[in-house]
């Protein structure tokens, strides 16, 4: 089943898209899970351009050294554009329009919304939850167990078992891009719920006898002999170095009245947009470092790696809510469908990878996120706090 979409003016656009579309249903049964109304469809909106000129102030005092809020509101005026220009072709008020030949059908085109590094996501998720490996390769790096999978196409992916090592959360994984996705961040790899068979992991390039006795050990095998994990799509050119850590300047430009330093308005944005997902997932591993990287050149963009910590214990509330409160500026986009996404669409959309009482910490994460941003618009202004785009 599939619905429209909102359309928007500015580029205007029908997007269309389904639960379906975002996330492959895995086959284990959801026990604990929340099971999701069959019924239920996700709207998908169409992404604003980024780039508008703006001003900014000191950001509350969350952690020792943090900026603070000043109070303020901005002064400049530059924040606050609202003048829109009239599109192309678009007939003066009292003339007419263009019209089509008598007989002549206009099709409506229905557009995809640019996902992760502006692709298709939908493309990537049916090689990485559908596509027959050609290669299987154990990632001898980290402390999980994980391998590199290769396909027909040349692409690549990561996969990581369920396992019993406790840290390695692969449906923090997934759920961390379907919300990435549903709220137009678009920075978050993607990846779906996939099964391996024990042959598939147990003939892997370099694994050993040890190796494959740990496998016997860990792998949460089922009676079939396969196991359900994670397929994530490798990024194979992501940077060796953290562009930012939590130490920087950087919070400084999510407050009101700050001075945005010239070509990072685009990563201020960004920042922005994660330390919102982090907030939302509760991801506590984000600042202990090489978990915020750029793809590509030095002027590519920013991508948020290993959210495997999220969704855990309440007790992580009290580490990230101080970063979240580092933001005072939003992308408005953000800022919207976040006010969109109900208590249904959580269901539907993480249902079955999250918990009964993770989807209920989500939820009030998500009103308390709401909460924040309607205090910063009564203080500042709803122009100067929907920043961005």
């Amino acid at each position: 089943m599939r619905l429209p979409g909102l359309a928007f003016a500015g580029p205007a656009a029908i997007v269309s898209t389904s639960v379906s579309d975002l996330h492959r249903q895995s086959a284990r049964a959801p026990s604990p899970r929340r099971t999701p109304p069959a019924t239920q469809v996700v709207p998908c909106l169409l992404l604003a351009l980024l780039g508008c000129p703006a001003v900014r102030a000191g950001v509350e005092g969350a952690e020792p050294g943090g900026p603070s809020e000043t109070g303020e509101a901005d002064e400049t005026g530059e924040a606050d554009e609202t003048g829109e220009a009239d599109e192309p072709g678009a007939a003066e008020e009292g003339l007419e329009g263009p019209t089509s030949p008598p007989g002549e059908t206009v099709e409506t085109v229905e557009q995809v919304e640019p996902g992760f590094r502006g692709g298709d996501d939908d493309l990537l998720l049916a090689t990485l939850c559908e596509a027959t490996p050609a290669r299987w390769e154990r990632n001898t790096r980290g402390t999980t167990i994980s391998f590199r999978i290769t396909f027909d196409d040349g692409s690549q992916a990561a996969y990581k078992p369920d396992q019993t090592i406790g840290h390695s959360n692969w449906e923090a994984e997934v759920a961390a891009y379907r919300l990435n996705r549903w709220l137009g961040i678009h920075r978050v790899p993607p990846s779906c719920a996939r099964r391996a068979t024990r042959d598939e992991l147990m003939g892997a390039e370099a694994v050993t006898p040890d190796f494959r006795r740990r496998l016997e050990e860990s792998v949460l095998f089922d009676a079939d002999g396969t196991v359900l994990g994670m397929a994530m799509h490798w990024v194979a050119d992501l940077r060796g170095t953290e562009e930012y850590a939590s130490d920087g300047d950087w919070p400084s430009w999510l407050a009101q009245g700050n001075r945005i330093p010239e070509g990072r308005r685009e990563d201020a944005a960004a920042l922005s947009d994660l330390l919102l997902l982090d907030w939302l997932t509760l991801n506590t591993d984000r600042w202990t470092g090489g978990n915020l990287r750029r793809a590509g050149d030095a002027d590519g963009p920013l991508v948020f790696i290993d959210n495997a910590a999220g969704f855990g214990t309440e007790a992580g509330t009290g580490r990230v809510w101080p970063y979240f409160r580092w933001a005072q500026r939003f992308r408005r986009s953000t800022v919207e469908r976040l006010r969109e996404l109900g208590d249904a669409a959580l269901d539907e959309l993480l249902g079955d990878v999250l918990t009964v009482d993770q989807l209920d910490g989500l939820r009030t994460r998500r009103d308390r996120a709401r909460e924040r941003i309607d205090e910063l618009v009564e203080r500042f202004g709803d122009a100067n706090v929907s920043y961005f785009d």
